[in-house]
């Protein structure tokens, strides 16, 4: 999770050199991390889902301003954290990852969990810092950058972090940061055709229950009513102008 795919470094030259469409797949490739980021922080699923889309949007369009793949990076996760900063460091301490449901090792299951778990019980800037510097792969700098605190913040944040993470851990082998780049991704919600046609259906379904209800059946009635008013207006209206003929006829005789 920490180290990014290389090809990403290749696509990011391809696109400095004028093939514009690849930012598409960069941006695409780096969202799942994103929405990673997002959720840990925000506890909110559709909201983080929205901003990372968002933010890949608006960073996509002054992309080509951007001299390396980090530079980019450290844009799109600035501006993701901007656009987010209103539910953030909310309380995740009842957030679940349900990637861990297919872990069929029990012990490392068993570890992650309980790494997820001091994970959401740390301060809100001990958690995000930890988890740019170990899970994202920012330096110090860039979380600068991408937070705002301070250098020697972000410096003393990061060293007591990690010491309160390997302390609550100290009975795995494994260094903290290995464990933090083991650690699941939050699943990116899906949306297919499935659930349009079920939604689709839905709405064809209402639509037919509509017409047998009273109200339509009033609205049909009142046409009936109408319909049979006028025509027996007209019929009346024959009547009497054929009657009123008919006594004219017989003044004459």
């Amino acid at each position: 999770m920490r180290y990014r795919p290389a090809i990403l470094e290749k696509q990011f030259k391809m696109f400095k050199d004028g093939q514009m469409e690849v930012i598409e797949e960069i941006l695409a490739s780096e969202r799942e991390r994103l929405f990673d980021y997002l959720i840990r922080m925000t506890g909110q699923l559709s909201k983080s889902m929205d901003t990372s889309i968002e933010a890949s949007n608006v960073v996509g369009a002054v992309a080509d301003h951007e001299e390396s793949l980090q530079d980019l990076l450290v844009i799109l996760y600035k501006t993701a954290r901007n656009f987010a900063i209103d539910a953030w460091n909310a309380d995740t301490s009842k957030l679940e990852n349900i990637a861990y449901e297919s872990e069929k090792s029990a012990e490392k299951k068993l570890i992650m969990i309980s790494l997820e778990h001091v994970l959401r019980s740390l301060a809100p800037k001990q958690r995000e810092i930890l988890l740019l510097h170990e899970r994202y792969g920012f330096a110090p700098d860039e979380i600068f950058e991408i937070t705002s605190f301070s250098m020697s913040d972000v410096e003393e944040t990061f060293a007591l972090t990690l010491g309160i993470v390997e302390s609550a851990m100290s009975g795995n082998s494994n260094s903290v940061p290995e464990l933090m780049t083991k650690l699941q991704v939050f699943p990116l919600p899906e949306s297919n055709s499935d659930t349009t046609q079920n939604l689709s259906l839905v709405f064809k379904n209402l639509k037919k229950s509509s017409r047998r209800t009273p109200s339509a059946w009033l609205r049909l009635l009142l046409w009936i009513v109408l319909v049979s008013g006028t025509v027996l207006s007209v019929w009346k209206y024959d009547y009497i102008l054929k009657i009123f003929s008919e006594y004219l006829s017989s003044a004459n005789e």
